[in-house]
């Protein structure tokens, strides 16, 4: 076969070989032999009517088989003009009348409606409902933080040592998301009475006892008695060694896993405290995963300030 440009510009097949993949080929004229016009009719454009409304035409995409085999095409034609082949065809299904006036806000009556019948429902205004939802929604996240608090806290101190049951006293203990987020300072020597279980935290208590029952034997308590500060050790545990850096307490270090330990169960208390609450799960997840990440990163950075971090999230 072959294709000559004509005067206008225009692809024409001077073959006449009929038949053979004809209509695959766009914008050729005139109607002859393979490379004929695709569906020689020009797709409408939109119309707007004497009442405003506008018809637009709807469409769909056909695919066309050339009916040769596979190459026969290419062999045919040469890969100079495969680009021009037209496979995919959009033709016309029919119409659709879009009013534009449907888009036009609602009136003040009808939206004065909507609100009459939400009150009737509901008993309140839609605005009194929304701030309700939206404190409602406050009082999941700080019962959710404060639960996160708790079991952080417990958490902290089980990593420093302390057996289950007390690890959770002192989560309890420890409401105040500040406490327990710096290290504490070498308790002073303990004073006991000798045979007795009274205690005393610095010698002056001990020697006012004393003064009130003089048969009284004061002694100093070996340190092995003296109560364990578990959340300093826990916090200890979180700040690893002398050199440890904010990325070990990232990632792959006994610091990170202790941080991971403590941010876990907070997040794990979170959600479930605020599901219990009446949260969407959803929400709920997405929310103390939130406060999970940064909680993990600012312990990362200030060991201990997790809670802190945690706390004010809830409120951004």
């Amino acid at each position: 076969m072959a294709v000559v440009v004509g005067a206008d510009g225009q692809l024409i097949n001077t073959s006449n070989i009929g038949g053979v993949g004809a209509g695959l080929v766009p914008n050729l004229a005139p109607n002859i032999g393979a490379l004929a016009n695709v569906s020689g009719s020009t797709l409408p454009d939109p119309m707007t009517n004497e009442d405003g409304t506008i018809t637009l035409p709807t469409f769909e995409l056909k695919s066309r088989g050339s009916g040769l085999e596979l190459g026969e095409l290419q062999n045919l034609y040469g890969t100079k003009y495969m680009p021009m082949f037209q496979f995919i065809e959009k033709q016309q299904t029919g119409t659709y009348t879009y009013d534009p006036a449907d888009d036009s806000m609602m009136s003040q009556d009808q939206i004065d409606a909507i609100k009459a019948e939400f009150e009737a429902e509901h008993g309140m205004s839609a605005n009194m409902a929304l701030l309700q939802a939206k404190a409602e929604r406050v009082g999941q996240q700080t019962l959710g933080a404060t639960a996160a608090q708790v079991a952080g806290k417990a958490a902290q101190a089980m990593v420093g040592g302390a057996p289950f049951g007390e690890g959770a006293l002192t989560g309890l203990n420890t409401l105040n998301p500040f406490k327990g987020s710096k290290s504490m300072a070498p308790a002073q020597a303990l004073y006991g009475v000798e045979g007795g279980t009274k205690q005393f935290a610095n010698v002056q208590d001990a020697k006012a006892y004393q003064s009130l029952f003089p048969d009284a034997k004061i002694t100093e308590l070996p340190a092995s008695e003296a109560p364990k500060d578990f959340l300093a050790s826990g916090l200890q545990k979180m700040q690893g060694p002398k050199g440890t850096t904010i990325v070990d307490r990232l990632y792959g270090s006994e610091a990170a896993g202790a941080n991971f330990k403590v941010t876990a169960s907070a997040a794990g208390a979170d959600f479930i405290t605020q599901v219990a609450m009446g949260a969407d799960p959803m929400d709920a997840a997405k929310d103390a995963g939130k406060t999970a990440v940064l909680s993990y990163v600012a312990n990362a950075i200030i060991p201990g300030s997790g809670p802190i971090v945690g706390f004010l999230s809830k409120f951004f």
